[in-house]
């Protein structure tokens, strides 16, 4: 078993005349959520809301798998549990969609997703759009998400607009968002769990005017709650031109980490093949 110290804020900022992100905590089953919406007429809020409830819902129906099947996968396979969430972001799309379609002031509606599942020994992240996704680990921290924006693709970017825009403008504009097609392509990450890990999600009203390691260290420095609230604070002093939104997951135990980190930090090699010895 693992135990977390979690938290989550979301605020409208300074300048939006509504808050079209939505948040998850659900600590029992381990999931976490950000969901930053897009779309006009309040649409974007309504999409964010669909995608944070019916990940919920598919995740709490489905049980964790304690089989033990997962021990013996390949590495390069993707788990029951990472199934799992991808089933519910695929169920998200689906619903957001067939909404948008139905409904002429929905249409085109859609949202970022970023998602956190947590088992007895690795953490899952999922995500769409550009809702990032950090992890703290040893004083250091790491991406686990993928951003689809036109910045980090730009091999998407049609000849007859190159030059056109700059680097601030091309990281707001979206290659991919949940119910905007029929389909779409989450990135998954699963790494081993640790004591002491901490995992950040937030939208981008927040990672756009706090660095990472501005993040880093608030995290370090506070509680899960207080870090959410002061990181709030300093985005908003800072413009607050969107909404923001922060969850901050903390874990205060976690099966054989203390000895798992150790093992592959001494040996130097890499924390996935040190997971095999040294603990469960």
């Amino acid at each position: 078993m693992i135990m977390v110290q979690a938290a989550g804020f979301s605020d409208i900022g300074k300048v939006r005349k509504a808050n079209e992100d939505c948040f998850l905590l659900n600590e029992p089953n381990g999931l976490y959520v950000v969901a930053d919406g897009m779309g006009g007429h309040r649409a974007g809020g309504i999409a964010s809301r669909i995608a944070v409830k019916t990940i919920d819902a598919c995740m709490t129906v489905q049980s964790r798998d304690s089989s033990g099947e997962d021990e013996t996968r390949p590495p390069e396979e993707q788990s029951s549990a990472a199934k799992r969430l991808l089933q519910g972001i695929f169920a998200a799309n689906q619903k957001i969609y067939e909404q948008s379609i139905a409904d002429k002031s929905c249409r085109g509606m859609g949202t970022t997703v970023s998602a956190l599942y947590l088992t007895d020994n690795s953490i899952i992240t999922a995500n769409v759009g550009d809702s990032p996704i950090y992890l703290m680990r040893n004083g250091e921290v790491e991406n686990l998400y993928t951003p689809h924006t036109l910045l980090h693709e730009r091999k998407k970017i049609p000849k007859s607009l190159e030059g056109r825009f700059s680097s601030g403008k091309l990281s707001h504009i979206l290659t991919r968002a949940v119910g905007i097609r029929s389909d779409v392509r989450p990135n998954i990450v699963e790494t081993p769990i640790f004591k002491d890990d901490i995992i950040v999600l937030c939208s981008d009203g927040l990672s756009g005017k706090v660095s990472k390691e501005e993040i880093r260290d608030l995290v370090y420095q506070n509680d899960s709650e207080a870090a959410c609230r002061k990181l709030t604070d300093m985005a908003n002093q800072r413009g607050g031109e969107d909404n923001i939104t922060v969850i901050v997951v903390r874990i205060v135990s976690a099966n054989g980490g203390a000895d798992k980190s150790w093992f592959g930090r001494i040996l130097g090699i890499p924390e996935w093949i040190g997971s095999l010895f040294g603990g469960k």
